[in-house]
């Protein structure tokens, strides 16, 4: 520091009151700050006098690293900063981030001068050196009285700004709004006005001094002027008057101490022509509007009020509205509208209206009403008619046997009737719900396409399986036609009924019939073949015991007594088909029938198949005829271990298995599974994919008769990792308790 002080800080002082604008005179306390002492950077923060942050004002020097740790050091400790702060050795200082980024931009000293202007901080001077030094004394009270000066200057420019900014934001405020406003001498001259002034006079705002004010106007009163009677009254006064430019306007005159008047002018010509529109609105309504004053008797009608009365506008004139339109519901809240329905005698009859009536204030005071009628008689016979209408065919569609329901075009239910409830096994209407989740997943690629067909226009009778909300699988056979909804949206109407038990009689009806036919041709048959067939096979055996009989004629002979012992098995299994016999039931363990089936059937322990048993060891007894179940597993074991004839390392599953109204039994084998084109066909009699001569074709359709006779399922098909599986399931036995046994 060099120079005499008091001649460096009065050189400061010229300056910085030579300085305008804030912007120069921030960066004129750095500049000066740098002059001052020997420092390498200076920045200057102001202080936000509502939120109390610190923003950059000025820098000099700083890196932008520097910076940013400044302020979050001066945020982070304003009270600690209010005071002079001097750190003669930055890299002794303890840590934190302005340390850390000063120490690695090679800084080693620095002071902080707060900058105080009457009782506020308005910011901070912050002074860094390159290498540590002391702040001695003399200099620092040169630098606290340069921070007075700094401050004086920036809290004076501050105060300079806003003063210009009140002034411009003043300065927007009375030329933007959406009135005139002038100032105006006793002879009616105008001394200033805005820029609204200025339009309607056609004029720019620096030819408006001095312009009379009657001048703006075409019907100025020669006598009684807004300013003669301001004048007189001491009030403000108030005049409609229409502009040169044709605008419709109220004009306002206020007294002004001193003399002369403050003027506002607003433009009403848009009001005006709504009044006009509304006034042309009101009498070509249809509705019928009446218009009362404060005592509720009728001031305006319109001519639909009239026609609705059946008698002239005039004559209603001055009667009560409750008398025209009553009321018999409950009076409505002071200052609040009601909507009713009134009766209305006229000369010809009485009529029904629709009112809706609204409460007219002004300034806060009741001015009266207004009310809004329209005739709905003829509506509200209709819509009587109409319910009436809708009450019958509410209680037929309710009443009707058959299922009734409309569907939309995603399939959900729009409404159904009580017998539809019933069909579904469902209580109480349910949100979202869907046909889709009663139909079997198999069959509602089929409806869906039924559905499609009735949306494009075509009426549909089919027939498909759904299953009930217990979980029994019934057929329904259904009728559906398009209909149309609200706005044009095509619907489904369907009607179904049950058609489980028909069916399911019918196809008793038809099997019994081929059955009884079959059984008869087939015991006449076997009666006919079986003794031939004993003989040529005892025939056989007897001549392959001769000793003269050649090795090849022997074989021939073998040959022979086989296929007439085939030959009398499928006679067997024929007579077995025909001749099926009523049910045994009683408690059976199905886990007992498998292990008692591998035993006795020989043929499931060759072919080299290895079987794995899954019994389940708490499986429940079931009410069945044990010997046809044993037939049963039997026919698809066997079945099973002839698919995985000549397969390397062929395995075999068994399962049994158990839910709250089931018990079943399934084969997994691991053979070459059943050909696509014949899975349809698997239960048929006489139909089989084994070669020729290997079997009768009798055994599926056999096994699928036992298991509906005892109410169950079984189902056969290919599984995804090759191989077939079949299975079937019985209901549970309710009275028997699970039997413990060993899988």
């Amino acid at each position: 520091m060099t120079g005499d002080p008091v001649v460096q800080l009065g050189r400061v002082a010229h300056h910085l009151a030579a300085t305008g604008d804030a912007e120069g005179t921030i960066a004129a306390v750095v500049e000066e700050a740098l002059a001052l002492v020997p420092a390498r950077a200076a920045g200057l923060f102001l202080r936000d006098e509502r939120r109390g942050l610190a923003s950059v004002g000025a820098l000099c020097g700083l890196s932008p690293a520097l910076a940013q740790a400044l302020l979050a050091q001066l945020e982070a400790h304003p009270d600690v900063q209010a005071l002079p702060f001097f750190t003669e050795d930055l890299r002794a200082a303890p840590e934190s981030p302005l340390q850390a980024v000063a120490v690695t931009e090679g800084l080693g000293a620095t002071a902080v001068l707060p900058l105080r202007h009457g009782r506020g901080l308005v910011g901070w001077l912050v002074l860094l050196s390159p290498e540590p030094r002391p702040y001695a004394e003399p200099e620092r009270r040169l630098l606290l009285a340069f921070a007075d000066l700094a401050a004086l200057a920036v809290g004076r420019s501050r105060v300079v700004a806003q003063v210009s900014r009140i002034k411009q934001e003043w300065q927007a405020a009375f030329d933007g709004t959406g009135n005139g406003l002038a100032l105006v001498d006793d002879d009616g001259r105008i001394e200033r006005a805005n820029r609204f002034i200025a339009e309607m006079a056609g004029v720019e705002v620096t030819a408006l001094p001095g312009l009379d004010v009657a001048s703006l106007f075409t019907d100025w009163p020669p006598t009684g002027d807004p300013f003669s009677e301001a004048r007189r009254s001491g009030q403000r006064t108030s005049r409609f008057l229409d502009t040169v430019r044709g605008q419709h306007a109220v004009l306002t005159a206020t007294p002004r101490q001193g003399g002369g008047f403050v003027v506002a002018v607003d433009d009403l010509t848009q009001y005006v022509r709504l009044e006009s529109r509304y006034s042309r609105l009101v009498a070509t309504a249809v509705e019928a509007i009446l218009l009362t004053g404060p005592d509720g008797r009728v001031v305006l009608a319109n001519p639909a009020a009239a026609e609705l009365f059946g008698t002239g506008a005039s004559q209603l004139l001055g009667q009560p509205l409750d008398l025209l339109l009553p009321h018999d519901g409950p009076e409505a809240p002071s200052g609040a509208g009601r909507r009713y329905e009134a009766l209305i005698r006229r000369p010809d009859g009485v009529r029904i209206a629709e009112v809706s009536v609204a409460p007219l204030e002004e300034r806060g005071t009741p001015a009266g009403a207004v009310a809004v009628a329209r005739d709905v008689t003829r509506e509200r016979l209709a819509t009587e008619a109409l319910r009436r209408s809708e009450r019958r065919f509410r209680v037929l569609f309710n009443r009707a046997p058959l299922a009734i329901f409309t569907l939309d075009r995603e399939g959900r239910f729009v409404s159904a009737n009580r017998a539809a409830f019933r069909l579904a096994g469902v209580t109480a209407p349910e949100p979202a719900l869907t046909l889709q989740a009663f139909v079997i997943p198999a069959e509602w690629g089929y409806v869906e396409a039924q559905l499609a067909g009735t949306l494009e226009g075509e009426t549909r009778d089919f027939m498909f399986h759904f299953r009930r909300r217990d979980g029994a699988q019934r057929q329904a056979a259904m009728v559906v036609v398009p209909v149309e909804e609200q706005g044009g949206r095509r619907a489904v109407l369907a009607i179904a009924r049950d058609v489980t038990d028909e069916v399911e009689l019918r196809e008793r009806l038809t099997h019994s019939e081929k059955m009884a036919a079959l059984g008869s041709l087939v015991s006449g048959v076997a009666h006919e073949l079986n003794n031939p067939l004993a003989g040529i096979a005892a025939m056989a055996q007897a001549l392959s015991f001769d000793p003269h009989v050649q090795e090849e004629v022997g074989r021939g002979l073998d040959t022979i007594r086989g296929e007439a012992m085939r030959a009398a098995r499928i006679v067997t299994d024929l007579l077995s088909f025909a001749r099926q016999r009523p049910l045994e039931r009683r408690a059976t363990d199905l886990n007992a029938v498998v292990r008692e089936t591998f035993v006795t059937t020989p043929a499931l322990g060759g072919q080299g198949v290895v079987w794995t048993l899954g019994l389940d060891p708490t499986l429940p007894a079931v009410s069945a005829d044990a010997d046809q179940v044993r037939q049963v597993i039997t026919n698809l074991l066997v079945n099973a271990a002839h698919a995985m004839e000549g397969v390397p390392g062929a395995r075999g599953l068994v399962r049994t298995w158990s839910t709250a109204d089931w018990v079943g039994f399934e084969v997994l084998d691991g053979g070459p599974g059943i050909p696509a084109e014949s899975l349809s066909r698997i239960f048929e009699p006489f139909f089989t994919t084994k070669p020729q001569g290997k079997g009768t074709g009798l055994g599926l359709s056999l096994s699928h008769g036992i298991v509906r006779a005892h109410g169950g399922e079984i189902t056969g098909g290919n599984r995804a990792e090759g191989g077939a599986r079949f299975a079937f399931q019985l209901p549970r036995d309710p009275t028997r308790t699970p039997r413990s046994t060993d899988g």
